[in-house]
C-alpha cells in the first residue's frame, strides 16, 4: 500500500514567479495548464481488424493566459515588454518544486472584467511559438 501523501510532500504555489525578458512580474494569481494533450493522429490500415491505431500527434497550445493582480507597476512592465513588428519574447514561469518552463512568443496585455469589491486585475495573454520544461535533477 503506497505511502499517505502527507503536507511536507507537496509543493504550496506560494513562490510562483514569473518573468518576460528577465523582469520579474508580480502579484501572479492564476496560470494556465502549461502544455496540451497530443492530437491523436489515426494510423489505421486496411490490415487491422479489430482496432483503431493512433500515435500521438503535436501539441496544440495556441495561448496561455496569465492573469495578475494590478500594481500599476507590474502591469507597466508588462505592458511595456510586449514584443513589436513581429518580434518575440522569452517568459519563464518557475514554481517552488523548481519546474520552469520556458516560453517563446509574444503576448498582449490588458485589464480583466471589474466588479464591486474586487480588486483591479490585469492578464499577459501568450501567443506560444514554443515550450520548454526544465526539470530540476
Amino acid at each position: 500500500m503506497p505511502d499517505p501523501v502527507t503536507t511536507t510532500d507537496v509543493f504550496h504555489t506560494k513562490g510562483i514567479t514569473f518573468t518576460i525578458g528577465g523582469t520579474p512580474i508580480t502579484n501572479l494569481y492564476s496560470t494556465p495548464d502549461m502544455g496540451s494533450d497530443p492530437e491523436q493522429v489515426d494510423v489505421t490500415s486496411f490490415d487491422d481488424t479489430t482496432n483503431k491505431h493512433y500515435i500521438p500527434g503535436l501539441q496544440d497550445v495556441q495561448k496561455m493566459n496569465f492573469d495578475f493582480w494590478n500594481k500599476k507597476a507590474n502591469f507597466a512592465a508588462a505592458a511595456n515588454a510586449e514584443p513589436q513588428n513581429g518580434q518575440t519574447a522569452t517568459y519563464v514561469i518557475t514554481y517552488p518544486s523548481g519546474v520552469s518552463y520556458t516560453i517563446v512568443g509574444s503576448h498582449q496585455t490588458y485589464a480583466l472584467a471589474a466588479g464591486i469589491n474586487e480588486g483591479e486585475k490585469f492578464r499577459v495573454s501568450i501567443s506560444v511559438s514554443s515550450i520548454t520544461r526544465s526539470i530540476p535533477s
